[in-house]
């Protein structure tokens, strides 16, 4: 018979989808999806905690094996709207996600292949780590 592991509520005050999950080879998920929330739970080392405007930003979480604690979250967006298509993850726990945004100011790293939004909307993808 089935049996439920965990199940847990993830989001704040404002609308939140999640849209991807993947698990590492411990068993700790990462869940992605888009936040229309102002106050969503992010971490004191979010690489983004706060949100940067539009309709709605990206997130992405990681939870531990049990569903108990959340090991990071945080938005990810520019002042337009993003939003995320995609999650996976390597084998030393990075989470890769992809989606589309129409922010200008989306956040990009030194020497990315392509810094600035070239159309309406662009893809993007991200790569998030723990250091």
């Amino acid at each position: 018979d089935p049996v439920l592991v965990y199940s847990t509520y993830l989001g704040g005050s404002g609308g939140d989808f999640g849209l991807g999950i993947a698990v590492d080879s411990t068993g700790n998920a990462y869940v992605t999806g888009r936040t229309f929330s102002l106050d969503f739970p992010t971490t004191p080392d979010a690489f983004q905690p706060a949100f940067a405007g539009g309709l709605n930003d990206v997130f992405v979480v990681k939870l531990n094996r049990r569903g108990t604690a959340i090991r990071y979250s945080t938005y990810l967006g520019g002042s337009g709207n993003d939003a995320v298509r995609d999650i996976a993850v390597d084998e030393k726990g990075s989470a890769y996600v992809t989606g589309l945004t129409d922010s200008l100011n989306f956040p990009t790293t030194p020497g990315a292949f392509q810094p600035g939004n070239a159309a309406s909307q662009d893809a993007f993808v991200a790569k998030i780590e723990r250091r």
